[in-house]
């Protein structure tokens, strides 16, 4: 008899999935949301961190790379993966970190060892369920008694609709003999529907919500979320069940500003409260309900630690956080007169209306450092010698004023936060400086694979004059000869050249070293680092 993971591995080693970091799988983040419930964990530097389903390592070996004193092992049933992922370490030459090729149904949790923070993105609900089920006893083996687990998933009721659309990409491509003839089937599928099915119905808004991430989708994103054999969906309140089972408890999600119904309704958020009272679960629960919720990223601890947990931010811990926000204002700049401005952070919708000029200009410290990151102290002595006298206030004031504003920026999801400074620069520059973690992980890469990780431990997509020009930024080199290296590309066919008919090549490097250089410095890849 065939294993059970046997359909599994083939698949990904049929097609494999793209490996890049996701943001808020970070041990950093969740370091940081267990510090804002008044749970700390273990300090990332020296960290031991696990992956379970790791694929190529896009998203663990960032973290080795940031943390040469951590300890990092990564899991996949995929050996075809695997042995991508140790060429990109043993290219890289670090040996903090190890890729093991492994079933988890057959996995030895003793063997592994304890982990600070353990990591499963992508794997639980695109599994079997006794899988599900050793993967959570595994993590409640190996997590550490301070640990951190996150797990992402598929959830209902959002899958419920999408299920309509899995199931008819299913019917027509299924039985393809492999991962790509199946996505191709599976869209002409799509594509039948939305020509014939009923306008108004059921099916017709399940394709309408479904076409674009179908059609347009990385063919192996299609293959593995919409025709993968399994993909599981759970209610989060049957999620928690399943945890509790295992010894394991709910913290939070690694995003905290999902688990606010205010920053959906506030009278979504009244009545929820008003009925459930401080059971976390069914408020969060209802919550789903109410925005159709499709995904989750889940934070864990053991059952023990979680006893007591009222869900609150703590303002003690605030305080010795480091956050980073792109804030602006609406409709003009900053006026200090006391008068209520509105400021968003794109592209978060949400928005915040301050009218004192010393948070204001705390703001304004928080937009002038992104994406780097301000502390609260540092906040309150920028914002007491800058906020002028229509309406100064003392230094007291405004450090409530601030401890208030950063809990409002985190809980609806306008900043981001870290236990440790975050060092990456808002200018380029005239010798720009690309983050050395950043161009180990370029020089490592394969043709094939197109991101890399910043500081944030967010995905960047690189693109052909990256791969030329990263390597030459570690502040050796100016803007002139960037572009004069540009030029030489373009002339000896490393670059292809320019597609408007102008021949000026020279005009042509300036402006695509120009535009490379705003997209870095959106993209958090510059660094304050010395010269290496």
């Amino acid at each position: 008899m065939e294993p059970v993971n046997h359909e599994t591995r083939a698949r990904y080693d049929d097609l494999p999935y793209s490996s890049y970091a996701y943001q808020y799988s970070a041990p950093e983040q969740l370091a940081a949301v267990a510090s804002l419930f008044g749970l700390p964990s273990a300090g990332i530097a020296t960290a031991r961190v696990l992956e379970l389903g790791c694929g190529a390592g896009g998203n663990l070996v960032p973290v080795a790379l940031r943390h040469p004193a951590c300890k990092a092992v990564g899991v996949d049933i995929s050996r075809i993966q695997i042995d991508e992922g140790k060429g990109v370490i043993d290219r890289l030459g670090i040996g903090n970190i190890s890729l093991v090729e492994a079933d988890l149904l057959e996995l030895d949790a003793e063997s592994l060892g304890e982990f600070d923070y353990i990591i499963a993105h992508g794997v639980y609900s695109w599994v079997p369920r006794q899988v599900q089920e050793a993967m959570l006893a595994l993590i409640h083996r190996c997590l550490a008694p301070d640990g951190v687990a996150y797990i992402s998933y598929n959830t209902y009721p959002g899958w419920k609709t999408k299920e309509i659309v899995r199931d008819a990409m299913l019917m027509h491509g299924g039985a393809r003999p492999t991962a790509t003839e199946q996505v191709a089937y599976g869209r002409s599928m799509l594509g039948f529907l939305k020509q014939t099915a009923l306008a108004g119905g059921l099916t017709a808004a399940a394709v309408d919500e479904c076409m674009a991430q179908v059609m347009n989708g990385p063919i192996d994103y299609v293959a593995h979320e919409y025709l993968a054999p399994y993909n599981q969906p759970c209610y989060f309140h049957e999620f928690v069940r399943r945890v509790e089972k295992h010894g394991l408890a709910y913290l939070g999600e690694a995003q905290p500003s999902m688990m606010m119904p205010s920053n959906y309704n506030p009278e979504l958020s009244r009545q929820l409260y008003g009925a459930l009272g401080g059971d976390q679960v069914r408020v969060e629960q209802y919550l789903d309900f109410a925005v159709s919720r499709v995904f989750r990223q889940t934070l864990l601890v053991h059952a023990e630690r979680a006893a007591g947990l009222r869900w609150e931010l703590d303002r003690g811990a605030l305080h010795g956080m480091h956050f980073a926000s792109r804030l602006a204002t609406v409709g003009g700049p900053i006026v200090l007169d006391g008068q209520p401005q509105e400021f968003v952070a794109p592209p978060n919708t949400a928005n915040i209306s301050v009218a004192l000029s010393g948070i204001k200009q705390a703001i304004d410290l928080l937009a002038k450092t992104w994406p780097g990151t301000v502390t609260r102290d540092e906040m309150i002595r920028y914002a007491y010698q800058t906020q002028g006298g229509n309406d100064a206030v003392s230094a007291e004031v405004l450090g409530g004023a601030i401890d208030e504003l950063c809990e409002k920026l985190v809980l609806r999801g306008m900043a981001q936060v870290r236990l440790a400074a975050v060092a990456v620069v808002p200018a380029s520059g005239d010798r720009p400086v690309v983050d050395p973690v950043v161009r180990k992980q370029l020089a490592s890469l394969a043709p094939h694979r197109k991101h890399v990780a910043n500081a944030w431990h967010d995905s960047v997509e690189v693109m052909d004059i990256d791969r030329l020009l990263f390597p030459l930024m570690d502040g050796t080199v100016d803007r002139a000869e960037l572009i004069a290296a540009t030029v030489d590309a373009l002339r000896d066919g490393r670059l292809s050249p320019p597609v408007d008919g102008n021949n000026d090549l020279g005009t042509h490097a300036s402006a695509a070293v120009a535009d490379m250089l705003q997209r870095m410095e959106q993209s958090a890849v510059l660094s304050r680092s010395p010269v290496q």
